[in-house]
């Protein structure tokens, strides 16, 4: 079904294109021509960072028709380097071929539901790491080798987000997605339609696995790892900070605030927090079914980091907690 992958350019920057065969059904959250309906190519245009635009639906057009795109083409923008991360990977499952194609930049990454506060921040090591390569986000589409109907294609965005978010997690982010990530998923027109996509499925299985693929591939062709997250932020999201408040209060402190942020300001604190959010629930579960082993390999990291113990009861990030409550109290700040 595809007749070609190619990268062109327009106005200085490249646009991923992808055409087919013949023309096929789409349902995508894309700028242009998004929604249900039917497109013979399929297109990621790059755009400058810090992107604004009054009518950004008319510059996608206008792109679209600069290059001589079919006028039925689907198109997505990223501030990723296209040249760079735009690819396309396949794979099959039960007799059944998906194809996906992906960008991936992430200086806007954060875990869904959240509020993105450090934007900035990430935005500038982003630069730093992909080797002043340009902010971005993550544009998916899957290109279904067999017809799906209407609850075929809605199914198809499960794998193809949950798969998403494998990637990120096996590039080790907590995050699950961007901002402004935009997918899409095509498929034959016509022919006996299949309608459960879901993750235990063929198409299902096979789409994922071609997602976690691209995406991969494209985080690690620019370089992209975690950004260690503000230890402050962290804790007071997870209400603790009456708790470390309360320490400095008991060790005389004169600005308990200030002290609870000069603490969870080190190095040696903020490095060790990121790494238990991401082990914490893992510990916490093989704990509650009797081994303790994780735990004890956890006590003897905040041992030999702080000279304190675990307590004995609690979830990790608790525990935690009361070990940074006990550096205050010790004025070890």
């Amino acid at each position: 079904m595809i007749v070609s992958k190619e990268i062109l350019v327009h106005e200085g920057l490249p646009v991923g294109v992808i055409r087919f065969d013949s023309p096929m059904e789409v349902l995508s959250s894309a700028v242009l021509n998004g929604g249900d309906t039917v497109a013979s190519a399929f297109f990621i245009m790059q755009v400058p960072k810090d992107y604004h635009h009054d009518d950004p639906v008319e510059h996608a057009s206008s792109v679209r028709d600069a290059l001589g795109l079919p006028g039925d083409s689907v198109g997505m923008m990223t501030a990723a380097e296209v040249d760079h991360v735009f690819n396309l990977k396949g794979s099959d499952h039960d007799g059944i071929h998906m194809d996906a194609v992906a960008t991936a930049g992430l200086s806007n990454h954060v875990v869904a539901g959240e509020v993105l506060e450090n934007w900035q921040e990430r935005h500038e090591l982003s630069l730093k790491r992909a080797a002043r390569m340009l902010a971005g986000t993550i544009n998916i589409a899957v290109i279904s080798s067999v017809p799906l109907t209407m609850e075929g294609k809605v199914n198809l965005m499960i794998p193809l987000v949950e798969a998403k978010s494998a990637a990120l997690a096996d590039a080790g982010y907590r995050e699950t997605g961007t901002t402004s990530d935009s997918m899409a998923v095509f498929s034959p027109i016509g022919g006996d339609r299949v309608t459960y996509t879901g993750t235990g499925s063929g198409p299902g299985i096979a789409a994922a696995r071609a997602v976690r693929a691209a995406v991969g591939y494209a985080l690690r062709i620019r370089g992209e790892h975690p950004v260690i997250e503000d230890p402050y932020r962290v804790l007071d999201g997870l209400g603790y900070m009456d708790r470390l408040r309360s320490a400095a209060v008991r060790a005389d402190s004169s600005d308990p605030d200030v002290t609870v942020r000069r603490v969870l300001s080190r190095d040696d604190v903020s490095s060790s927090l990121d790494i238990l959010m991401h082990m914490s629930a893992r510990v916490d579960s093989m704990s509650a079914d009797g081994d303790r082993r994780s735990r004890m390999t956890m006590d003897t990291v905040t041992r030999g980091l702080f000279g304190i113990g675990l307590p004995e009861e609690g979830g990790l990030i608790d525990a935690y907690v009361e070990v940074l409550a006990s550096l205050i109290r010790r004025n070890e700040n």
